[in-house]
């Protein structure tokens, strides 16, 4: 019955994380382009004009991201049963989120430096022709535009590496590695 508890906890906290992740990501986002948010998020999301800010920014990233943590529960906490014990579930588990939410963030970080390197007004990606006309700064635009999007992919590529860290711990646990 603990264990059940502990299925249930799990979704708020790592919808509560996904949030917090968006929060912090978009922090970043907003020293890279501000324009990102007030051409396109704040529309996109409904944000007040009196937010139209970084605090707005991370609105805006709470908003985009807690649902995403809600994908990665229902896919991961499940796999994470196979841990026994509660306390080890829920321990296992904050671990496996610490992995998903490491590896979405170091692949928007990467793509990020990609964009800050490589993307320049003679090498826009593809997708920047979807920009609004009146975005001044298009280069960092799309370099932030870059980074949001492979920071979804980083959240997918995350679950995997949450998955086979659960696997590995069950295998540790049953003594079929060290």
């Amino acid at each position: 019955m603990k264990k059940f508890g502990v299925f249930i906890l799990l979704f708020f906290i790592i919808c509560f994380l996904a949030g917090l992740y968006g929060f912090l990501h978009n922090q970043i986002s907003y020293t890279v382009s501000p324009e990102y948010f007030t051409k396109f998020k704040f529309n996109q999301f409904n944000i007040q004009d009196s937010l139209h800010n970084r605090f707005g920014a991370g609105i805006v990233g709470i908003q985009a991201t807690w649902w995403m943590g809600l994908i990665i529960g229902i896919i991961i906490i499940p796999v994470g049963l196979i841990i026994p014990n509660w306390k080890n579930y829920f321990k296992v588990m904050l671990w496996a989120f610490f992995y998903v939410t490491s590896t979405a963030l170091i692949i928007g970080i990467i793509a990020l430096i990609y964009g800050l390197i490589n993307y320049n007004i003679n090498n826009l990606p593809y997708w920047s022709r979807y920009t609004p006309d009146d975005v001044e700064n298009i280069v960092n635009y799309c370099i932030v535009g870059n980074m949001h999007i492979f920071s979804y992919i980083g959240g997918v590529v995350g679950i995997v590496v949450g998955i086979i860290y659960i696997i590995i711990k069950k295998l540790k646990i049953n003594g079929y590695i060290h």
